[in-house]
């Protein structure tokens, strides 16, 4: 059997419209048939797909130029996978599509990345922190956040595929840094990424400890989390604060519009930005050179959330949604493979 033999695929479909925070069950796995493999083509075995949150506003109005996921159709993802058959890449060349949540994608090309995975890096982290994850924190990090020696800096979502990297980054940067998180089962994992405090924004009186956490006021402030996370914050700002608004999640799992408090950024003389990774691409080689080498040397952590096959895969969405999270989440697919795809392993 050869790859071109690969004629249909197991593949994530929407099963219903999702209502508030989705569920396993809006989710159904099939079989569909795989496009011809033509010139400028390439089939892909994917290896490890990736989940993240922005996917969750697809499943509404769409997210910036991508048009909205209906029932019926492919979940949209990007993954890591490797060419089995292509006649202008080798077989056996890693790379980054995006491929949906599949476990083979015959895809343009022009439309792959191949990579290089540093060494001392595993696989995954082509989709975490030397991926968009990762690049979103680098990038926040350089042109928005800003951080100086001393400073307070605080992260919502701290320990996720952003949060765990913006966090690192800006201790290495000589900043205090205060991880938010949504429960304290997540409080020891932000201690082992360096955080120096954590507040836990779930807790009855978590504004008392976000001020005890930050008497001298927040300096800089990553937003990934809910209305009254910002609201906290923003009544909490020291002045000249600079705030990076990165992810809105809770609006599409049913929440109002998320609205800033424009008196207390007022009182700060603070600076708010919208953070889109988009815009910042110019940075993508920096931010996996200098990121790649703090990894490789185990001066910054990885943290991974992992779930095994593509059957898992709503269940690991629903889970992230729902900020059951530890880290990124991957899905490594465990796809049967065929006679040709062991050859390439």
């Amino acid at each position: 059997m050869t790859p071109s033999a690969v004629t249909t695929t197991r593949a994530v479909h929407l099963a219903r419209p999702v209502r508030g925070h989705p569920e396993p069950d809006d989710f159904t796995l099939v079989e569909e048939p795989l496009p011809r493999l033509a010139d400028g083509k390439a089939l892909v075995r994917v290896d490890a797909l990736s989940l993240d949150p922005y996917l969750r506003s697809l499943l509404d109005n769409g997210h910036l130029d991508d048009p909205p996921i209906r029932p019926g159709e492919p979940m949209a993802g990007r993954a890591l996978g490797t060419v089995l058959a292509s006649d202008s890449l080798p077989a056996g060349t890693r790379v980054l599509g995006e491929t949906g949540w599949r476990e083979h994608a015959v895809l343009p090309v022009a439309a792959l990345t191949p990579v290089e995975v540093p060494t001392g890096a595993p696989p995954s982290a082509m989709l975490g922190i030397l991926g968009m994850p990762g690049l979103t924190a680098f990038a926040a990090h350089a042109r928005q956040l800003l951080p100086r020696a001393g400073e307070t800096v605080v992260v919502s979502s701290a320990t996720g595929g952003v949060g765990s990297l913006a966090g690192q980054l800006a201790r290495r940067a000589g900043a205090r840094t205060v991880a938010i998180v949504g429960s304290t089962g997540k409080v020891a994992l932000a201690r082992s990424l360096g955080y120096d405090e954590v507040v836990v924004r779930t807790a009855p009186d978590w504004i008392s400890d976000l001020h005890a956490a930050c008497p001298d006021r927040v300096d800089a402030y990553l937003h990934m989390g809910d209305q009254a996370t910002l609201d906290g914050v923003a009544e909490h700002l020291a002045i000249g604060a600079r705030v990076s608004l990165c992810g809105l999640i809770d609006q599409s799992n049913g929440a109002p519009p998320t609205r800033l408090r424009a008196g207390a950024l007022m009182a700060a003389r603070a600076t708010a930005v919208g953070m889109v990774v988009y815009d910042h691409l110019d940075l993508a080689e920096a931010h996996r050179r200098e990121v790649g080498d703090l990894l490789a040397r185990g001066e910054i952590r990885l943290v991974e959330d992992v779930w095994d096959g593509l059957e898992n895969a709503g269940a690991a969405f629903a889970a992230l949604l729902a900020g059951r999270n530890h880290g990124k989440v991957i899905v490594e697919i465990a796809a049967t493979p065929s006679p040709a795809q062991g050859e390439q392993q």
